[in-house]
């Protein structure tokens, strides 16, 4: 079987402002002859009209059409969503930074947000003619989440509401213990001792490494609920998931999240200076833990079976990454598209053909049914997207 392409469209925030279809459309026409898309995706304005004329021009083409949702962050827009709470007590503040973005998490454990985000599905989109949902944001905060240095700490040692208490009890956590532990310095980031990897770590101490099990059952237990109530209306279900080494902090277990969905797409972003780029996670997992000496930092990158020491200002290791996406993609019960970045933004996305060339081949070897181009056809440049196409068009002979 060759390769094959999920496209992503961003069609702006909740509150921001659409694209035009036209827009949409001539950039489909020019990239579809040339790839081997089965899906696109698309999403999060709600925009009925800019869909609708979507769905029309992919069912001609038999091509899935999957709305792109944001489930546990950017939905407190629309809903008074019960936030996350940190270690200390202290509720996590909304971290919007424009109409298109909002960085703000709510917990996920709660019942009463689950049933609100799907509300907002019903409300606007669940009478367009999609195909499936692509259901992002299906996380806690990240290290890079914080406003400043201190606060990436407080977003990923959350929750500690009182419902998300009632679970580490029932799980039996030490509660105080797991406070003294978030509180305190450790060596090594977190106390880690070992990179197993597929998202696995060992940690030094057993109250850092029930906690961070735990939340990945919480999101687990939280995203199955919705699954069930997308398979019941009938729609493919598609995830956007952190890479193998960084998904444990976010709380996600991507053997386990792969159970639940049709296809899981790990952001393996090798030169995005944002969430969920690789280089971006890992200077704010380092910055955040404490990890400011170069020593420490030689420490992180050998434990990890990192081969040197990064330069930030080159692309992410391509050998690591293409270990980390082959462990994932061996233990998934789902096929995966590695997500790869072909749009391009100034100091964000410096993308260009020869890094989308060697990032394709690399990653093709790794025993993935394709590739997610990523994360927004409308800035993706024609030199991104014909390389793109010329090699995944060499891979399949």
């Amino acid at each position: 079987m060759g390769c094959e392409v999920i496209l992503q469209i961003c069609t702006g925030g909740f509150l921001g402002e659409t694209v035009p279809y036209e827009a949409v459309e001539q950039k489909l026409i020019s990239a579809l002859p040339r790839l081997p898309v089965t899906k696109v995706v698309m999403g999060w304005h709600p925009d009925k009209a800019l869909y609708e004329k979507t769905a029309e021009f992919l069912a001609k083409r038999n091509i899935d059409f999957y709305l792109w949702f944001p489930v546990f962050s950017e939905t407190g827009m629309l809903k008074n969503l019960s936030p996350l709470v940190d270690f200390r007590g202290r509720k996590i503040e909304s971290r919007r930074s424009n109409e298109n973005e909002d960085f703000s998490f709510c917990c996920p454990n709660d019942p009463q947000n689950t049933e609100k985000i799907l509300d907002i599905f019903e409300r606007e989109f669940a009478s367009i003619p999609f195909d499936g949902v692509f259901l992002d944001k299906i996380r806690y905060p990240s290290f890079a989440n914080g406003g400043g240095p201190g606060q990436g700490c407080s977003g990923v040692f959350s929750c500690f509401c009182p419902e998300c208490l009632a679970v580490y009890e029932r799980e039996n956590i030490d509660i105080e213990q797991l406070k003294d532990s978030l509180s305190r310095p450790v060596p090594a980031p977190l106390g880690i001792t070992e990179y197993r990897g597929s998202g696995e770590y060992a940690f030094e101490d057993p109250a850092l490494s029930g906690f961070f099990s735990v939340k990945t059952k919480i999101i687990f237990e939280s995203l199955h609920r919705m699954c069930r109530y997308f398979r019941e209306k009938g729609y493919g279900i598609g995830f956007d998931v952190f890479a193998p080494f960084l998904s444990p902090f976010v709380g996600q277990d991507l053997k386990a999240l792969s159970g639940l969905c049709d296809f899981i797409k790990p952001m393996m972003y090798r030169v995005t200076q944002a969430p969920a780029g690789l280089p971006f996670e890992m200077e704010a997992l380092l910055k955040e833990t404490g990890c400011t000496d170069d020593q420490k930092r030689f420490a992180f990158y050998k434990l990890l079976g990192y081969p040197a020491a990064p330069d930030i200002d080159q692309p992410f290791d391509l050998a690591f990454a293409v270990k980390d996406l082959q462990s994932m993609s061996s233990s998934s019960a789902c096929p995966v598209y590695a997500g790869v970045e072909i749009n391009r933004i100034e100091n964000i996305a410096q993308t260009t053909p020869g890094y989308i060339e060697e990032t394709i081949e690399a990653y093709s070897q790794t025993g993935i049914r394709g590739f997610a181009l990523s994360w927004n056809l409308l800035d993706a440049p024609e030199e991104n997207i014909a390389k793109a196409a010329d090699v995944i068009g060499r891979l399949n002979g």
